[in-house]
């Protein structure tokens, strides 16, 4: 109390000592936080290199402070790591970016005796994750139907996608015309075999027999599927992505909406445009479940709203113009399924910053899985939502990315990326899990 006095008495007596006192108290308290800094820094640098898990393979971290705008952790950030599934945040913001409230369905022109119309490659059409299905509820009202042929192909797969993955849903082919997610459903329950789109009940050989590797196959390059069925198989669901072309296209469209379908000659193009699917909503079902078939589609989507008609330059464009703030990196397709994308730790977080910066906090958080659902099941488990990331996994690469609310009410953004590691992926995910958790105690 007394120093107190004395200290009130010499500073309110003379302003020169009040503000060099101010000046002293501010150093103090920002060289506080300097240190305080630093030390954390090198703290969450030993925790990854001493790590019984991180300290085995390749470890990049880089976190970022929102509120005050700041990077407080770099460990390995200016490297290029695999992003694996990371790549559909490229994706999401360049979508953002295209498109307002809704995403296109087609392009049509009534005509007196028939419809003409040009896909721009929608994936939701027939899609079962899109029950609202306007396109559908739009064509099926006309009995004769054109369709413009698109003037740029587009190659049923990336760069660097595997070959012998063929016959796996996440492997859909891209196309600019996409029906039921250019997949095939077949489905067992009870001793009940059914087959959608039923279009390809004839393209089924059924088989009384053990399976000998695959409840259901296909064969490369042709729409040959062959389920087996033994007499002690258990109910099942696959999804068996078709091979695209014009003319099973058009097949299936007949088949489906009950009306004539031709590819027309006519040089006119239509100019209208039919909305299909709210853009969020379908940036969810990619984010979320990590659709690559919805990832793909939505970049290709988007270099046609931008005036492209090469994906590649559409990407190059975005790299140049719109992250021309991130590093270089290496991005050939819109989901990750290619091993040849390369993204640095820190450019995955001026990615995300972008995107917050540009569309929200709240909309961005929204698109992103959370604790308990999407890829994020069974992990970050809390009744306030904490965590908002996406994940990135391929064989030996798990990286997750995204927004991080701490207990004391700070918003972060972080990238944390893993390749080569030769641990189950699980325990890969646990341990992210703990790192995490010690950063949200500790800020």
């Amino acid at each position: 109390m007394i120093l107190k006095q004395l200290i009130s008495s010499i500073f309110f007596n003379n302003e020169t000592l009040i503000i060099k006192f101010h000046i002293i108290i501010l150093l103090f308290f920002a060289s506080c936080a300097s240190v305080k800094q630093l030390t954390m820094e090198r703290d969450i640098s030993e925790i990854l290199k001493t790590s019984p898990v991180f300290s085995r393979h390749f470890t990049g971290f880089s976190l970022y402070d929102a509120d005050k705008d700041k990077f407080i952790i770099n460990h390995n950030s200016n490297l290029l790591f695999t992003p694996a599934s990371n790549t559909k945040l490229l994706t999401m913001y360049v979508a953002l970016k295209s498109f307002q409230d809704s995403i296109p369905g087609l392009l049509y022109q009534k005509q007196p005796n028939s419809l003409l119309i040009k896909a721009v490659g929608d994936p939701t059409f027939l899609h079962p994750a899109f029950p609202n299905q306007e396109t559908y509820n739009f064509l099926s009202s006309y009995h004769q139907i054109e369709l413009v042929k698109n003037k740029i192909t587009i190659e049923p797969y990336g760069t660097g996608w595997a070959w012998d993955d063929h016959v796996f849903g996440f492997q859909a082919q891209r196309s600019w015309f996409t029906l039921y997610g250019n997949t095939v459903r077949i489905k067992k329950v009870d001793s009940v075999l059914s087959i959608v789109p039923q279009f390809f009940e004839d393209f089924v050989d059924i088989r009384k027999q053990e399976h000998p590797g695959k409840l259901v196959d296909k064969a490369l390059h042709f729409n040959q599927f062959t389920a087996f069925l033994a007499s002690d198989t258990s109910d099942f669901e696959r999804i068996i992505p078709f091979e695209v072309s014009d003319e099973l296209l058009l097949q299936l469209l007949c088949d489906t909406l009950n009306a004539e379908v031709t590819h027309t000659q006519k040089l006119t193009e239509p100019t209208d445009t039919l909305f299909s699917q709210h853009l969020d909503t379908v940036l969810v079902k990619m984010i979320k479940p990590s659709d690559n078939f919805l990832a793909e589609q939505l970049l290709i989507m988007s270099a046609w709203k931008n005036g492209y008609v090469s994906i590649e330059a559409f990407r190059k464009f975005v790299s140049d113009v719109w992250l021309s703030d991130l590093s270089d990196m290496v991005w050939v397709d819109g989901s990750g399924l290619s091993r040849y994308n390369l993204i640095t730790p820190i450019d995955q977080v001026r990615l995300i910053k972008k995107s917050v910066d540009e569309f929200g906090w709240y909309r961005v958080s929204g698109i992103l899985p959370t604790g308990g659902e999407g890829t994020l099941k069974e992990l970050y488990l809390s009744e306030e939502p904490y965590i908002f990331a996406k994940t990135g996994t391929l064989s030996n690469n798990h990286n997750l990315s995204g927004l991080l609310v701490t207990r004391s009410g700070k918003r972060l953004i972080f990238s944390l990326m893993n390749n080569h590691y030769t641990i189950p992926t699980d325990d890969i995910k646990k341990a992210i899990e703990h790192f995490l958790i010690q950063i949200r105690n500790a800020y």
